[in-house]
């Protein structure tokens, strides 16, 4: 892939830059001048979802580049919004809603639909002046994305994990939870040791805990008025259905009786009963909304005297909180040890799944090492083919970090060019760092232009690189800085 050329547009104002298709350089004689800003416009107008810097924000802007790609050519991306972008291909349009088809965007513009790798490509060819030159093999690209070694050699490897992935993620939200239920019981404990015994209800408390007994009393007696009117409702009913039958009842003597409403024996009885009962029943309704009543008149009584009394401190309604909390420590730790056990499984498994006995790995392990040797910051004594895969970076500082960090990078781009028979773009934001000295970048640069001279290299600095054939971009008074013309102005 190499980046022809891009188009800012911030209002009334533009910016048009071409790039070389071998290395550029953006440069001004201070910092602060956009040069930072210009390469994160081209990762926007790539699709990132990228922070707006400090002068500009980029949802504010316009952004179209031309953009030549291996698997399908020259393509037009227009960024308009942040949340639309869209691709032109000849007479072809395809409109992308963003974040959410990323990944299509991507796999049309880097020729594959592997997640593992599009997710970490980012990672691989950009470094970013604020964090990227501290980030080796894990951690935060710029933003949001983020970078993992151990997904790009699953995705570069064809090693499917998503389902073990997916379960470590689930474990390590419950652990993080039970960590913060642990540290609520403990901070449970130490009230109940400070205080001799757990804090008592306020005066408040106690009104709000006997108004919801009453509540549920309520409820309940609402209820059994509504079954005894219905009760009673259903036998009206059959006693006004039964006399209209118009039946006839025959007496042990012959004589024969017409059935009525006042001749069926037992029916008028249970119809008292139950209207007794609604009584009583009614009269316990009204003692409970005559208590609830009063305690509520109560309530606002104390709540109008005492509203400048107050005392009641944050720290004070928290504790009070907590003390009233069923907290289990044990049980919380037991399953806290549970959940950490069958997460390490998890994790264990993923890492013999992406083992040094991979292609892939191996072939990352030694680029690295070539790298590094070269760069006069490791060997094969000093790094073993695990090295990639490192979490321990406190032995590496300043320039020795700033190396080892370009090492690892172009040793993952070596790694995806040749799975994937694509050359990507090289973006260095600052490679200068504050303690590499001028004999360390020139090493750096002999790289550059002895291995990766077939990709589109840029990069931001205020000092000179000396390439070849080198395309300069000086930035003077500010990246976006010519007025639009304004037949374009009129036809947006």
């Amino acid at each position: 892939m190499r980046i022809d050329n891009i188009r800012i547009y911030e209002g009334m104002f533009e910016r048009a830059i071409s790039f070389s298709p071998t290395a550029n350089l953006i440069h001004s004689k201070n910092n602060s001048c956009g040069k930072t800003t210009l390469l994160r416009f081209i990762l926007y107008g790539l699709g990132y979802q990228i922070p707006n810097t400090r002068k500009i924000k980029f949802g504010n802007c316009e952004v179209q580049m031309l953009v030549f790609c291996e698997g399908c050519g020259e393509v037009t991306l227009e960024r308009n919004t942040p949340s639309i972008l869209q691709l032109t291909k000849g007479d072809e349009k395809r409109t992308f809603v963003l974040p959410d088809q990323e990944d299509e965007l991507h796999a049309i513009l880097f020729g594959t639909d592997e997640s593992d790798v599009l997710h970490n490509l980012l990672g691989s060819f950009y470094v970013d002046q604020e964090k990227g030159w501290t980030l080796l093999n894990r951690g935060v690209v710029i933003g949001s994305v983020r970078f993992s070694i151990e997904e790009l050699v699953r995705g570069l490897s064809g090693i499917d994990c998503k389902s073990l992935v997916e379960q470590e993620k689930e474990l390590t939200s419950q652990i993080s939870k039970y960590k913060q239920m642990a540290s609520v019981a403990a901070y449970r404990e130490q009230l109940q040791k400070e205080k001799g015994s757990l804090l008592d209800d306020s005066y408040e408390e106690s009104v709000d805990a006997e108004a919801d007994i009453l509540m549920l009393e309520q409820t309940r007696l609402k209820k059994e008025l509504r079954r005894i009117d219905s009760t009673i409702s259903d036998n009206k009913r059959v006693k006004r259905f039964i006399s209209e039958m118009s039946l006839i009842v025959k007496a042990p003597n012959g004589q024969e009786f017409p059935v009525t409403e006042d001749n069926i024996v037992g029916l008028k009885d249970i119809i008292q009963l139950l209207i007794a009962k609604r009584k009583i029943t009614g009269n316990k309704l009204h003692y409970i909304n005559s208590k609830i009543e009063s305690l509520n008149n109560e309530r606002s009584k104390e709540n109008v005297q005492f509203e400048f009394f107050k005392t009641v401190t944050p720290i004070e309604a928290f504790d009070k909180s907590i003390s009233r909390m069923p907290l289990d420590a044990v049980a919380i730790q037991h399953n806290l040890e549970r959940l950490t056990k069958q997460r390490k499984e998890i994790r264990d498994e993923i890492s013999r799944s992406t083992n040094m006995n991979n292609t892939i790995s191996k072939e990352i392990s030694e680029a690295i090492l070539n790298y590094a040797t070269e760069l006069n910051v490791g060997d094969r004594e000093s790094m073993s083919p695990a090295y990639m895969y490192t979490s321990n970076l406190q032995v590496l500082s300043g320039a020795v970090l700033h190396k080892m960090v370009f090492a690892f990078r172009m040793a993952y781009i070596k790694a995806i060019e040749n799975k994937l028979g694509i050359h990507l773009p090289i973006i260095l934001d600052s490679p200068s760092g504050k303690e590499v000295d001028q004999k360390n970048i020139t090493l750096m640069m002999n790289i550059l232009k002895r291995d990766f001279s077939e990709n589109q290299i840029i990069i931001a600095s205020i000092y000179d690189y000396y390439f070849d054939e080198q395309n300069v971009i000086e930035i003077e008074d500010g990246l976006i800085n010519s007025l639009r013309p304004f037949d374009e102005l009129s036809s947006n």
